[in-house]
């Protein structure tokens, strides 16, 4: 009996990496990409388990029905992973037109081709997507404006999603998991960046493994459409909403808490 197949966009290090590893460990055979070949195979020989990687630009929209068909050759396509993301930090204005596009493209449209091919592929067989959002994508994060506008369009378009499929009589599960800080290469990388303050004002950053345990338990759930990690975090960005300038002041406070901690980094 040929086994399902899970995609995990983005998986050479950090956040997708982990998310392979533990969907391996519950039986799933992994497609790895990352755009970055060899990142992607040596991530594939790492997992085991007949794990593949393939290199993957998720800025070229074709390339997500190419993958999805690469899957479904090893067998039925019955997960997919959006994870791959960029991020970029300072003050909203002062972001090139290359971080704009990328950032769009990358974390936006990403996201919605690679769903957009899971879906066909899965059909009425079912299956399930997991977008990765951000706890930034529940309220204003200043310093951080363009990622954390990403990643509201990710949640956003997946609960839509979810609404979508229901509407269809599709047997597939659309979620997104909004995690606060991770402690990656892709924050690290930021440390010494103005404008990334706020990713160094909070507690310590989470474990990618605790984070991959929670978003393969959200994939698997058949209730909970996104989940914010840890839970009294999303309250705290969700309160700003309520009256935003008292929550843009707490920010500022916090930004400036995150500028002593990165000085002394």
């Amino acid at each position: 009996m040929t086994s399902s197949t899970t995609v995990v966009t983005g998986a050479g290090r950090g956040i997708g990496l982990a998310i392979a590893h533990e969907l391996c460990a519950r039986g799933h055979r992994l497609v790895i990409t990352d755009v970055d070949g060899e990142s992607a195979e040596r991530a594939a020989a790492e997992v085991g388990g007949g794990a593949v990687g393939l290199e993957q630009n998720v800025r070229e929209i074709e390339s997500h029905r190419r993958i999805a068909a690469e899957a479904e050759r090893l067998g039925p396509l019955s997960g997919w992973v959006n994870n791959a993301g960029v991020l970029f930090a300072g003050d909203a204005w002062t972001q090139t037109d290359d971080e704009l596009a990328a950032i769009i493209d990358i974390n936006v449209r990403g996201v919605m081709a690679g769903s957009a091919a899971a879906v066909d592929a899965m059909g009425r067989r079912g299956g399930a997507i997991l977008n990765i959002a951000s706890l930034s994508a529940l309220g204003p994060i200043p310093g951080l404006a363009l990622y954390a506008a990403s990643k509201a369009a990710v949640l956003s378009y997946t609960t839509s999603l979810q609404g979508d499929l229901k509407h269809a009589g599709l047997p597939i599960r659309a979620r997104a998991l909004c995690p606060d800080v991770v402690g990656t290469a892709m924050v690290t990388d930021r440390e010494k960046d103005e404008g990334a303050a706020l990713l160094f004002s909070g507690p310590k950053p989470l474990s990618p493994d605790d984070i991959a345990r929670t978003g393969v338990d959200l994939m698997e759930s058949r209730k909970q459409i996104f989940r914010v990690v840890p839970r009294w975090r999303g309250a705290l960005v969700r309160s700003t909403d309520l009256a935003p300038s008292v929550g843009l002041s707490a920010l500022a406070l916090m930004r400036r808490l995150g500028d002593r901690r990165q000085s002394k980094s």
